[in-house]
């Protein structure tokens, strides 16, 4: 009798432990879950509610479309729809279309109006240093939205891609701290349910980055001791795929496209000796094409982009194309720098696009 009560306690006490283990892990499990919900909150205003908005901490820019003041922010409570009042346009691109850097969107907008056309919309997703790659994860999260034109333009950024070793460069931009980030990330943007999984991995790369620091491009400042690697366009293929990705995906979703070449002007006197004391005959003078890398390398990837540009363009008939490469060369009086617009560069630039869309009768 004695010996099946110590049994029972033995087996009881058992089951407890067993018990007692899962609702710890569980607590485990709940504090880190919540911990990591917290962190992205604190640090990138994601949702504690919603982490698979996870892509809001990297492009912020995202919670934008719909995002609309006055009197358009009731019909801004949905996506943009191709079955909305509204005629719908979204940038993709880099600082060219920023409004920070130019003023295309104002020009698009007020010619627009003054063509008649004043139920036009512009999402400007454009980014000062983002690349063809950082628009196609931007679009691709755009899942429910669709949009009556998509204006891609990018180029020069890609060049600063190049200036790495060729066995560091990766194709998915992976070599670059930023993109390793956002390329693991994106996967989970409108699917996680919980944010632990993605965090974990963000903590691997953090850790990953800190250890192995110099085999990563920095995404603001061309290394010099790598700069003569920018000689090899590793980013042509980058970019070809990028494009192509982002046509497939509006072609999938009866997204119109535009695509356009992309338009620098770098006199025959250049040096940066001369850009920073400002002799040059650009307008302010704000962005010296070192940035990017040397003169020669940067323009001739450039070029490199350009030309898949045009036989993308080729070979997909229902994709609007603008060589702004062509149309805008040699005019200083378009540019501020290599590549970002004066006010009458902008004007310039929008009416080379309407000039396409109205002879193709692409906008209703």
């Amino acid at each position: 009798m004695e010996t099946t009560r110590r049994h029972g306690i033995r087996q009881g006490g058992w089951r407890a432990g067993l018990v007692l283990f899962f609702l710890s892990a569980l607590l485990c499990v709940v504090t880190a879950e919540l911990t990591a919900r917290l962190f992205w909150r604190i640090w990138y205003g994601v949702s504690l509610l919603k982490p698979g908005e996870i892509l809001y901490a990297y492009y912020p820019e995202l919670r934008t479309v719909g995002d609309l003041p006055g009197a358009l922010r009731a019909a801004a409570e949905r996506p943009p729809a191709h079955t909305d009042e509204f005629y719908d346009i979204l940038f993709l691109g880099g600082s060219v279309l920023h409004r920070d850097w130019s003023s295309v969107e104002l020009e698009l907008r007020e010619q627009l109006a003054h063509g008649g056309r004043r139920n036009v919309r512009i999402f400007n997703l454009a980014m000062p240093a983002h690349t063809s790659r950082d628009s196609l994860l931007k679009y691709a999260a755009l899942d429910k939205a669709r949009f009556d034109l998509v204006i891609f333009y990018h180029a020069i950024n890609e060049t600063r891609a190049n200036n790495i070793p060729p066995d560091i460069f990766q194709q998915n931009y992976g070599h670059y701290s930023w993109y390793e980030w956002v390329n693991a990330l994106a996967p989970y943007h409108g699917t996680a349910v919980l944010a632990l999984p993605y965090t974990l991995r963000y903590l691997v790369l953090s850790a990953r980055q800190v250890v192995m620091k110099e085999r990563y491009l920095s995404t603001y400042r061309v290394p010099e001791h790598w700069v003569h690697h920018g000689r090899e366009f590793k980013s042509a293929a980058s970019f070809q795929q990028n494009l192509r990705a982002v046509l497939d995906l509006a072609a999938e979703r009866g997204d119109r496209t535009l695509i356009m070449t992309f338009a620098t002007y770098v006199p025959e006197n250049y040096s940066f000796e001369a850009f920073k004391q400002k002799r040059l005959d650009y307008g302010l003078h704000r962005a010296p094409i070192e940035w990017w890398g040397p003169r020669e390398q940067v323009l001739a990837a450039v070029d490199a982009h350009n030309e898949i540009v045009r036989r993308t363009a080729a070979q997909r008939p229902n994709v609007v194309f603008v060589d702004q490469a062509s149309l805008m060369q040699g005019s200083p009086r378009y540019f501020n720098d290599p590549c970002h617009f004066t006010v009458l560069g902008s004007t310039r630039f929008v009416e080379n696009i309407l000039k396409v869309l109205d002879s193709s009768e692409q906008i209703q």
